[in-house]
């Protein structure tokens, strides 16, 4: 990686557990930025799977902790590596601003939320006008940077995917036969479980026996036992996992033919799961929500959370009947996934550089 860190990078964040895509990302930014120069790192990590509330926190007072230590000391001469939360933590980064302010001639704010980017967002404002000139972006998508500016005046705004950060062993064998849809990620509501259990009924109504694998952990017994329910629909040909690590979650992107992902989640931006679909050689069917119109652009792989069981449906049953065009689809899939992944790569690069800059 080129260029040396000068001065020392301050890193300061969540790192896993627990594992989603925002600490995942993390983690893997702190390799590359620390693989480049000197990096002081300040993570946190809920190894004693404390509840939300005390887990959130938990993280803000190490996060303060770290920078009266840290940022003060530094008086204004440092770099600092930031990542804004949401709900209710995006409040207590108000308290993390001043800090960072005084501390740090630069902060560059790695933006993995999309709730704040899809509407004006008082917290972030006020975010942002404590930060004042320090401010630097990291944006996931132009569509992102584009919002930024918009709603909050925001420059000095840097592009990065995550296709870079993708860790999971794929095989690019190209894909001939759609027999299998597959669900993975945080098992709610919001997350899209249900519309995702809706399309592979519709697909029964349609007479397109279709396999399902879900994989993922759940909370809500009551989601559970539903989950249970329509795995006992047609057990020979669904099942759920439970979370998969490692080598089981190779196995599920070798199981399923098409990920659905039909999140209604406020905060979604740029699922790594997608990519790891896309990697796999397997098309990824989603609702539009914050960076996956970018994602998956010019696939026509995105529907309204309004119609997407139907509209998926369709779409699943076509390949079913056209397995040329599947095939056609799975070889675009990791095509995209490779052009993406270098563009990230070479915006890693750059964006290592710019830091490293005195």
């Amino acid at each position: 990686m080129a260029g040396q860190l000068t001065p020392t990078l301050h890193v300061v964040a969540a790192l896993p557990p627990p594992l989603n895509g925002m600490t995942h990302v993390t983690q893997q930014m702190v390799g590359a930025l620390s693989s480049a120069g000197p990096v002081r790192l300040s993570g946190v990590s809920n190894e004693a799977g404390y509840g939300r509330a005390r887990w959130v926190l938990k993280r803000h007072a190490a996060f303060l902790t770290a920078l009266v230590r840290n940022a003060l000391g530094r008086r204004g001469r440092g770099v600092c590596y930031f990542v804004p939360n949401s709900n209710v933590g995006l409040w207590l980064n108000l308290l993390d601003a001043p800090l960072l302010r005084l501390g740090y001639r630069e902060v560059w704010l790695h933006h993995h939320v999309f709730s704040y980017a899809r509407q004006r967002d008082r917290r972030m404002q006020a975010f942002l006008w404590l930060l004042g000139g320090k401010a630097r972006h990291i944006a996931l998508s132009g569509a992102m940077a584009e919002r930024l500016r918009e709603l909050y005046g925001a420059e000095s705004i840097r592009l990065l995917g995550n296709a870079g950060f993708v860790d999971v062993e794929v095989s690019a064998t190209e894909r001939r036969e759609l027999r299998t849809c597959g669900f993975l990620g945080n098992i709610t509501r919001e997350k899209g479980i249900g519309l995702f259990m809706d399309t592979v009924r519709a697909l029964d109504a349609r007479g397109r026996a279709v396999g399902a694998v879900i994989a993922g952990p759940v909370d809500d017994p009551a989601l559970a036992a539903e989950i249970e329910t329509f795995v006992a629909e047609a057990p020979e040909r669904r099942a759920a996992l439970g979370p998969v690590r490692g080598e089981a979650k190779r196995a599920f992107f070798a199981r399923i033919d098409v990920l659905l992902f039909p999140s209604a989640y406020a905060n979604e931006a740029l699922p790594v799961t997608i990519y790891e679909a896309l990697a796999a050689g397997a098309p990824a069917l989603a609702t539009p929500r914050g960076c996956i119109p970018d994602q998956l652009d010019g696939l026509g792989w995105t529907f309204a959370e309004e119609s997407f069981a139907d509209d998926a449906a369709a779409a699943v049953a076509g390949w079913m009947d056209a397995p040329d065009d599947f095939a056609a689809a799975s070889r675009a899939a990791r095509a995209r996934f490779d052009e993406q992944r270098r563009a990230d790569a070479e915006s890693l690069d750059s964006l290592i550089r710019e830091i490293s800059t005195p």
